[in-house]
């Protein structure tokens, strides 16, 4: 072999250091096209930029991809399902590689078709932008007497007699605000924050997915939108004044949030109900959770080295609203411990 068959890497254009056993795994994986895309597209956003795990959602990847969303989002599903990537804080969450022992190399087929076809096949679209004018718009008409002669399309006039064709006008269709995969929900930022003020206070976020558990077993909807309106309507009715406070030490867990976390955001109103009322919630769900500083003091220890959680849709400071909600105060508590 000869150094003219060598291909020498060219580091001036950067390049993705890769895992020995990753690339092998990848070889060796059953995966369809459109999964090894996102699989690839993920790795690029993670282990391209020497992390382990990224926040990113199905329209980002889509357009890592060239896929639409919902089939991006699809191909996340059945990723998750074969444990080859994982996600850290439900639908939302950072998203990482598994470790290979995880994978399940080869997927189990159902006895009988739960999917059609197209479901999991590739969806090819088109690379090229699309033709702002038809090709007539610059042709040349001539005769083979005369020169040739450029005409513009406003000189071109329509038979006599015929209505005149007008342009076709696109409109984009606005994105949905609510989206549901099959296993969880994604609400826009606005949204949620519009229903944790009208629901108040009701723990939006955690109905969300408690709502997604009982959808992902259930037909789907032709408007997910208003069955999670429904959803908040018939959980506010419940308890239209939020967990019971009884027997909870609802202002020593504040006076304690501020002794341990000086930097964070300070609560201004100890008499919020939807603060309260998550507190309660929080310490109802388990007994550990109603040791006192026992398990309150080394969760706040923990928050106070957080510079940000995602919260309502968006990276927020950790102020005690936040790190009480269901999903951040989960995540937190468990790396508490």
């Amino acid at each position: 072999m000869t150094s003219e068959n060598i291909i020498q890497l060219n580091s001036s254009r950067g390049f993705t250091r890769m895992d020995n056993s990753l690339m092998e795994a990848l070889a060796t994986v059953d995966l369809p096209a459109r999964e090894l895309r996102v699989l690839m597209a993920i790795a690029r956003q993670t282990i391209g930029y020497q992390l382990e795990t990224k926040r990113l959602t199905a329209d980002e990847i889509g357009k890592f991809t060239n896929m639409r969303r919902d089939v991006t989002s699809k191909a996340i599903s059945h990723l998750l399902e074969r444990r080859i990537i994982y996600r850290i804080g439900g639908s939302r969450g950072d998203i990482g590689i598994s470790p290979i022992r995880e994978w399940s190399f080869y997927e189990e087929k159902a006895p009988c078709l739960t999917e059609t076809k197209t479901s999991h096949s590739d969806n090819i679209v088109s690379l090229r932008p699309d033709a702002s004018e038809t090709k007539t718009a610059t042709s040349h008409l001539y005769t083979k007497k005369e020169p040739l002669v450029t005409v513009s399309t406003k000189q071109i006039t329509a038979p006599q007699g015929a209505e005149p064709t007008q342009p076709e006008i696109k409109t984009e269709k606005p994105a949905a605000l609510v989206s549901f995969d099959g296993e969880d929900f994604e609400v826009d930022a606005t949204l949620i924050t519009k229903w944790a003020e009208a629901y108040s206070p009701t723990d939006v976020e955690a109905e969300i997915k408690r709502a997604a558990a009982w959808a992902s077993g259930s037909k789907p909807k032709k408007d997910w939108r208003r069955f999670l309106v429904n959803w908040l309507g018939r959980e506010f009715k419940k308890n239209p004044s939020g967990a019971s406070e009884a027997g909870v030490p609802v202002d020593k867990i504040i006076d304690l949030y501020h002794k341990v976390c000086p930097n964070l955001p300070a609560v201004t109103v100890a008499s919020d109900k939807v603060l309260r009322s998550m507190i309660a919630e929080r310490w109802n769900e388990s007994p550990a959770h109603q040791s006192g500083q026992g398990f309150w003091l080394p969760f706040f220890q923990k928050a106070n080295n957080r510079s940000q959680v995602f919260f309502r849709g968006a990276n927020v400071a950790p102020r005690l609203e936040a790190l009480v909600s269901r999903a951040v105060f989960r995540e937190v508590s468990e790396a508490a411990q």
